[in-house]
């Protein structure tokens, strides 16, 4: 395997892995729940609403 196939691949991934976390932040959104992120070094919690703002920001 190349390191450009590697490379694609790990694009492909993370790309996968990204839009799963942000479907699921919609989910909770929608139910109004809470979601614990990681902010200065800290947990945090926070509406997921909010953490889907974040999330779009990026």
């Amino acid at each position: 395997m190349t390191s450009k196939q590697t490379n694609k691949m790990a694009t492909d991934a993370l790309r996968c892995l990204r839009k799963a976390v942000r479907d699921e932040l919609r989910k909770k959104a929608l139910l109004g729940q809470y979601v614990i992120i990681e902010r200065n070094g800290k947990a945090c919690r926070v509406s997921a609403k909010q953490a889907l703002k974040i999330a779009k920001a990026k």
